[in-house]
């Protein structure tokens, strides 16, 4: 599946890089334990730039969705320098890997915070996945504007200031009824019928856009149908 093969060429990259041996001295990794560690997010916050040759420090935003659950397991177990998930407060912690990690609470509405989090923990890659999906972004269209939307900013202006590697996925939602199928190109109409849909295809627009003003390295999905 194309989500696969991006989401696997994203992580080959992270862990080529960690792997490189290179880089500056940094703090030594805190060892992981059975129960979930809070990180503090407002503890001596300083402006920093990130250098290409750290080690990978990674931040998943939605890090308690499907994807963000098995992404972190999967950077886990190859004993990265620091896999850090983020969740909105009060959201329900699932049973399994999860608690396995650091973990902060976070809402992605919230740039000041999430910038603080990026520098306090010295963070050089970000995955995206904090969004409302459809059913819910359908009950609550504001919400889900400016989750999926100005929550996609907040990431793209702080990567850019950073100089984060950041990976945003798309989705099959990115696609409407008059979309060409069997099979659907990556560059064809898409005309989505949801809010899920529509904040997609602008983020693989805004994606496009950023790297043409930016030196930000942003991978985006293309979903077939």
């Amino acid at each position: 599946m194309p989500i696969v093969r991006n989401v696997s060429r994203a992580v080959s990259q992270l862990l080529q890089s960690s792997a490189c041996g290179c880089g500056v001295s940094i703090v030594p990794v805190r060892c992981i334990g059975i129960s979930p560690r809070q990180v503090a997010s407002d503890a001596s916050f300083h402006s920093v730039s990130f250098s290409e040759s750290d080690h990978p420090r990674v931040l998943i935003t939605g890090g308690l969705g499907q994807l963000g659950v098995g992404l972190a397991k999967l950077l886990r177990y190859f004993h990265l320098e620091l896999v850090l998930t983020s969740t909105l407060l009060g959201a329900h912690f699932p049973s399994g890997s999860i608690l396995l990690g650091p973990f902060i609470y976070s809402d992605i509405l919230d740039y000041k915070n999430l910038r603080e989090i990026v520098v306090n923990n010295r963070i050089t890659w970000l995955f995206h996945y904090s969004a409302l999906l459809s059913a819910v972004g359908e009950a609550n269209v504001p919400l889900a504007r400016a989750v999926n939307i100005t929550g996609l900013h907040n990431v793209l202006d702080i990567a850019a200031e950073h100089n984060l590697r950041l990976f945003v996925p798309s989705t099959i939602g990115a696609f409407g009824p008059t979309s060409p199928r069997d099979p659907t190109p990556d560059l064809c109409i898409q005309r989505p019928r949801t809010i899920y849909g529509v904040s997609k295809v602008h983020a693989e627009l805004m994606g496009e856009v950023r790297t043409c003003l930016f030196p930000l390295k942003f991978w985006e999905d293309f979903i077939d149908l």
